[in-house]
């Protein structure tokens, strides 16, 4: 069963086992002594407001930290942890639901683009997302009276919001925005949250933008109360490896956070578990800054391929494909397929119980998905193009961010180029390929008489990775004393049969984060 359809049948499940108006924390909760005091219980036992929403592990920090600094809540070592793993039993998003807003959960410097989708969602970013991103909006399900009451809480807690507003009169349009939220966002029913078993070893399966593929194996061990040891390693393509340990805490039976140290560095990673699979992401901060992706499925499981790389074949060229997997089986040519495309084995070879690498060309002249199997075991899809026809640079506009201290430490950006092939109308902008190894610079963005934004920022390293080397301050050497930001444009360049592919995107180098609360 594919990992999406776990989820969801596993979300189906756990709501229906749970009335909107059970209730959820008993007297002997920690929830029931904190909350309680001011969300008085009702008659049938739920705490108002606090059963009234449904949000993520983060987000219910926020709400804790509030309750703590503005309204007087004493916790005590060790509360916090407790409280978060009460809450999130029943008050948490569904698995699908927070993979929506999985961008969020590291707290770093997600390059994410967030549009409105219509008009409505348009007058809804107008109201709440020139100061919170849509994420933290979509991380909430909330009854509609919940909803509503967000609009006098945001005129106690921020007064001036009206005056601030005052282009458009933001009372009536929150009213609106709220209403919408009401119904796009409702609260739905309590979570029950499963009891997940993650112990045992796992492979692991990742792409860190810069630095390639990765792939090597973790061992998890149960310990007491949702909390789990973690240990392994990782090599990459790039012939680099990395050992990581830790710890981590599982949410809601399924949301799982990592702290571990990778060769030394501290990460933090965010991953929603089910009982034979794990996906998410890591995040290493400065001096190592990196963010990738992660895909974990039981090492003593069935034969199963994870994935192909690289994703695609390109016609006439003879390319050598890895399927990366556990437990895969010997095989020689005539046991791999490919159906949907005309696309001939040359060899294969097994290179161990991990991975086994496909030579193959195809003579697809026109772009076609080909579903590949080996001994018949499903390896996924592939996309068949007869060329590449240009590159794209993502994110087209990336934002870094100064360094501001010891608790605002510089924030990077990682580039990354993907290749597209025309689709066959040859209108709009073609179908993704994938990642490829372009080579990246910068230059100057000429946006005023005398700008000097590249003597200040710094370089880009080839791989595309950019970290700001200089601090939030007033620069005396720049007109004005103006500050360490600018503007550049970002170039890449790759090579590939004898055809150069060039794009451009924009650099942001902005100021430190200071309201990291209202993300």
């Amino acid at each position: 069963m594919r990992h999406d359809a776990k989820l969801t049948l596993l979300a189906a499940m756990a709501l229906a086992c749970t009335t909107a108006g059970a209730q959820a924390f008993d007297r002997d909760s920690l929830v029931r002594s904190k909350c309680g005091s001011c969300h008085a219980p009702a008659a049938d036992g739920r705490i108002p407001r606090v059963e009234d929403l449904r949000t993520t592990p983060e987000e219910w920090a926020v709400v804790i930290d509030r309750m703590r600094r503005l309204h007087g809540m004493k916790l005590a070592d060790g509360d916090m942890d407790r409280l978060l793993k009460e809450l999130a039993a029943t008050q948490s998003l569904t698995p699908d639901e927070q993979a929506q807003v999985a961008y969020l959960s590291l707290w770093h410097n997600a390059q994410k683009v967030e549009l409105p989708a219509g008009k409505e969602e348009e007058r809804v970013y107008a109201t709440c997302v020139r100061c919170h991103t849509a994420g933290k909006i979509h991380s909430y399900r909330m009854t509609p009276d919940a909803w509503a009451k967000l609009r006098d809480f945001h005129l106690y807690i921020s007064p001036t919001i009206v005056f601030t507003m005052r282009e458009m009169r933001w009372i009536p349009e929150a009213d609106a925005a709220l209403a919408y939220f009401a119904r796009k966002l409702p609260y739905g029913a309590a979570w029950k949250a499963p009891a997940a078993r993650l112990e045992g070893a796992w492979a692991v399966f990742g792409y860190a933008p810069g630095r390639g593929t990765y792939r090597g194996e973790a061992r998890i061990a149960q310990r007491a109360n949702a909390e789990l040891g973690l240990s392994g390693s990782v090599a990459f393509a790039d012939g680099t490896s990395e050992t990581f340990a830790g710890d981590a805490t599982l949410y809601a039976g399924y949301a799982l956070r990592t702290r571990t140290r990778n060769n030394g560095f501290v990460a933090n990673g965010a991953f929603i578990a089910t009982d034979d699979e794990i996906r998410g992401e890591w995040h290493l901060p400065p001096p190592d800054f990196r963010t990738s992706s992660s895909h974990w499925i039981r090492s003593d499981g069935p034969p199963r391929v994870a994935r192909i790389v690289p994703g695609f074949l390109l016609a006439g060229e003879k390319t050598t494909l890895t399927l990366e997997g556990v437990n895969l089986p010997d095989a020689k040519a005539a046991d791999v397929t490919f159906a949907g495309g005309p696309v001939k084995v040359l060899a294969v070879r097994r290179t161990g119980p991990s991975a086994v690498e496909v030579t193959a060309v195809s003579g697809a002249t026109a772009l076609a998905t080909a579903k590949v199997a080996v001994k018949g075991i499903d390896a996924g899809t592939i996309t068949l193009a007869p060329a590449i026809d240009r590159i794209a640079i993502v994110p087209e506009a990336g934002r870094a961010r100064m360094s501001g201290g010891t608790h605002y430490p510089a924030e990077g950006v990682q580039f990354e180029a993907i290749a597209y092939a025309k689709d066959a109308s040859g209108k709009g902008s073609g179908v993704a390929l994938g990642p490829v190894p372009a080579t990246f610079r910068l230059a100057e963005q000429k946006t005023r008489p005398g700008d000097d934004d590249m003597t200040w920022l710094g370089t880009i390293l080839p791989n595309g990775n950019y970290l700001p080397t200089v601090d939030y301050a007033p620069n005396p050497k720049r007109t004005y004393q103006g500050e360490n930001s600018g503007l550049v444009k970002v170039l890449a360049r790759y090579v590939r049969g004898g055809r150069t592919h060039d794009a451009q995107a924009e650099l942001v180098v902005t100021v430190p984060d200071y309201i990291a609360r209202i993300r």
